[in-house]
């Protein structure tokens, strides 16, 4: 099992409304991409370490489903552009359970 990790964070002038968009189509990838075992999506709270962030955690069983998931289409044309346009930065790791 392995677990990816991800952190972004928002530009400064990115709306709340455009912010929950994001992170419904962050959520609505365990729906649209293969073999996503478990996923989780929040805004950060900002309790230790950036604020005005969003973080996922994805777990998939196999690195090809990992890879699958890092090149399915709905990641690629939708969730990283969008990331691209409304994230200032981001973080990304992965470890094997």
């Amino acid at each position: 099992m392995f677990r990816h990790i991800f952190i972004g964070t928002f530009k400064a002038d990115v709306d709340v409304a455009t912010k929950n968009r994001v992170l419904a189509d962050m959520r609505a990838m365990r729906e649209k991409i293969p073999d996503i075992v478990d996923l989780h999506a929040d805004f950060c709270t900002g309790w230790v370490g950036g604020e005005n962030s969003v973080a996922m955690t994805v777990d998939l069983a196999t690195k090809s489903a990992f890879d699958v998931y890092l090149n399915h289409p709905y990641h690629t044309e939708h969730v990283a552009k969008l990331g691209a346009e409304f994230l200032s930065g981001y973080v990304a790791a992965q470890f094997e359970l």
